[in-house]
């Protein structure tokens, strides 16, 4: 018979029921916050509210604040006790943190400093072991006197510098430019002026890299209050595409602002790279197919409603891979126009297939394959019941986009070296020619002083009296002899 101690026995016990304690209380343990936006000036700072419920404390706990859109998504980490910077999004650093004393009352919540425009969004709160999380909205606005214009370009490398200009080219001092660097390594540039009534209509936005000479630039009209302009926002091409799959329907979006009836007005929808480059065409209340596209009869079309609000968004349905181009959404009474960009991906379904035994676990391995997909997507294993199944790491192959950006890159640098080669060869070309020249010159030289030579032999011999000429001179090609011959 066994013995055992009533203390290892009571130890035992009371372990087991911290533990079952320890489960059920993590189990109410509720992650609550905010029913509404927060709502923030630019420049100020803001708290993002979490809280656990009961309050619990979090000190000792992992959490994440992160921005789902973002890349990396990690906006503030806490681990063990500190706060992890490593994966954090660039534009976040230096700019947030949490209450060491407020988290060991349960109050995860999220101090965030001078906030920026580009900082509104949806914010999660999440806490992996609980497995629980809460978003926030934030809101943020710009109160000043005048009209705020916002100009952002997207695209670019090497890093651009963006300037706002008046109507007779003067600089006008504007907020700081925000600059955003992607996973691509590409810039996204943006910036904000006040335009005050001491200020002319006209405003340029100019975004350009001195080293490469390049430059794009959008000019805005500031409207009055009988007049309009396009876009809430206008950008500068490059931008970031509108991303569709092949066989969806996708709206090209296009407005009015402030928002004008535009059941009336002709608007034109076009791809420049097209002949004809109609892709819709409105003018005096009806669709005009006159000079359409054939690839895009029947598949383009604009909400009669909507239009009435300024809404001049085109649908286009069961999108081609060759719809990805370049659109062009113009008000010809206005002389404004607006671009997007669309890229349409053709994803295919995932293949399954049986890829060999796993002699280590007896079990069989498969191989999942899909491609075509746009931006990356992430692959998923389930079992029959829907949970996750633990997989090898995912291998993901990037095609065309990258290809095309790296032959542009690649004939960049090609016909750098092809200007290079062609210099040499002109300098190489020049200097043979002027040795050319030189020797040429030297030959006429010669030439000249055979035949002053020639000549002056020819005087001396005419001036010999006749009876003793017992010589003359034959030519022979072009060499000159004496021989001697018999009077």
């Amino acid at each position: 018979m066994c013995k055992i101690s009533l203390d290892k026995l009571l130890e035992s016990s009371l372990h087991s029921l911290c533990l079952i304690a320890g489960i059920i209380f993590a189990g109410q343990i509720q992650v609550v916050g905010p029913s509404q936006a927060v709502t923030v000036m630019v420049g100020d700072d803001i708290i993002l509210p979490c809280h656990l419920k009961p309050a619990s404390d979090a000190s000792g706990m992992t959490f994440e604040w992160a921005r789902p859109d973002l890349k990396p998504r990690f906006v503030h980490v806490w681990h063990e006790g500190q706060d992890l910077h490593v994966n954090q999004h660039s534009s976040f650093k230096g700019r947030t943190s949490v209450d060491i004393t407020e988290l060991k009352h349960g109050d995860i919540s999220l101090k965030l400093s001078k906030v920026k425009h580009s900082d509104r969004g949806i914010y999660r709160c999440y806490f992996p072991d609980l497995d629980k999380e809460i978003t926030v909205q934030l809101v943020v606005v710009l109160h000043v006197c005048g009209v705020v214009l916002q100009c952002e370009s997207a695209g670019w490398y090497p890093e651009p510098e963006l300037l706002w200009l008046d109507g007779e080219g003067n600089l006008l001092s504007a907020g700081p430019t925000e600059t955003l660097r992607g996973p691509d390594d590409l810039y996204t540039v943006s910036s904000r002026v006040t335009v005050e009534k001491r200020h002319s209509n006209n405003i340029t936005c100019r975004v350009q890299q001195r080293n490469t000479n390049q430059s794009r630039e959008t000019h805005i009209h500031v409207p009055g209050k009988k007049s309009f302009d396009l876009g809430h926002s206008q950008e500068i091409s490059p931008s970031q595409p509108l991303i569709a799959v092949d066989g969806d329907d996708v709206v090209l979006p296009c407005h009015l602002e402030p928002p004008v009836d535009a059941v009336q007005m002709t608007i034109e929808w076009g791809k420049p790279d097209l002949n004809p480059r109609f892709v819709f065409v409105r003018h005096n209340g009806q669709e005009l197919q006159t000079d359409q596209n054939t690839a895009y009869k029947g598949r383009v079309s604009l909400s009669n409603d909507k239009l009435k609000d300024g809404d001049v968004s085109l649908k286009l349905s069961k999108v081609k891979v060759s719809d990805s181009g370049r659109y062009r959404c113009y008000i010809p009474q206005q002389s404004k126009e607006y671009f997007v960009e669309l890229l349409v991906g053709a994803s295919s379904q995932p293949g399954a297939k049986l890829a060999g035994l796993d002699k280590a676990s007896s079990g069989v391995m498969l191989d999942c394959k899909s491609a075509g997909w746009y931006p990356e997507p992430e692959v998923l294993w389930m079992d029959g019941e829907g949970n996750l199944l633990s997989a090898g790491p995912m291998q993901a192959l990037r095609g065309e986009i990258d290809k095309v950006k790296q032959n542009n890159q690649q004939f960049g640098f090609n016909t750098d070296k092809l200007i290079k080669t062609i210099n040499d060869e002109i300098s190489r070309m020049t200097q043979q020619k002027d040795e050319l020249e030189n020797h040429l010159v030297l030959m006429k030289r010669q030439m000249n002083e055979i035949e002053s030579k020639r000549n002056e032999i020819q005087s001396k011999f005419e001036n010999l009296p006749k009876n003793n000429r017992n010589f003359k001179i034959i030519r022979r090609g072009k060499k000159n002899c004496l021989n001697d011959t018999v009077v």
